[in-house]
């Protein structure tokens, strides 16, 4: 995977952190189009970031993507939880879950090992270096269980 797509991804981490923190709920819900991009667009400005086309255009369709299926990645999720509360993990874990599980469902042409393995770095430079090998077996079990991918 390219750098530029895995800087898109770790973007992507950032912006929907932010969707974690309280003051985000009721915005989340009603976002247009055109009221995202712009987010964006401010967000990367705020950071900083330079993205190329493409990356801007997978953050675009992931983002909008996870703020539509939010509902439906949080109880494959939540599935997999084995003897944990979603209470109980961490919001950045929780926002690399809603990521990582989204690309594993709705983004085929992106391998399994690929997306787990981003969502492990992701995890390790954003929380702590056990969250990598709990991230790497959920996601594992979502993407034999749930998905029926193989990689």
């Amino acid at each position: 995977m390219s750098s530029n797509k895995s800087e898109a991804r770790e973007f992507c981490l950032q912006f929907l952190y932010h969707f974690q923190l309280p003051a985000f709920q009721d915005l989340k819900k009603s976002l247009e189009t055109a009221d995202l991009f712009q987010r964006i667009q401010d967000f990367k400005e705020t950071l900083g970031k330079e993205l190329g086309s493409e990356g801007q255009a997978y953050v675009a369709s992931t983002v909008k993507g996870i703020l539509k299926t939010h509902e439906e990645l949080e109880t494959i999720l939540v599935k997999y939880l084995k003897n944990w509360k979603l209470s109980r993990i961490s919001k950045i874990e929780h926002t690399i879950f809603m990521l990582s599980i989204y690309e594993l469902k709705f983004t085929p042409d992106v391998p399994a090992k690929v997306v787990i393995n981003e969502a492990i770095e992701l995890g390790k430079k954003y929380s702590t270096k056990e969250s990598a090998s709990f991230l790497n077996g959920i996601l594992d079990s979502v993407m034999k269980q749930e998905l029926n991918r193989n990689e």
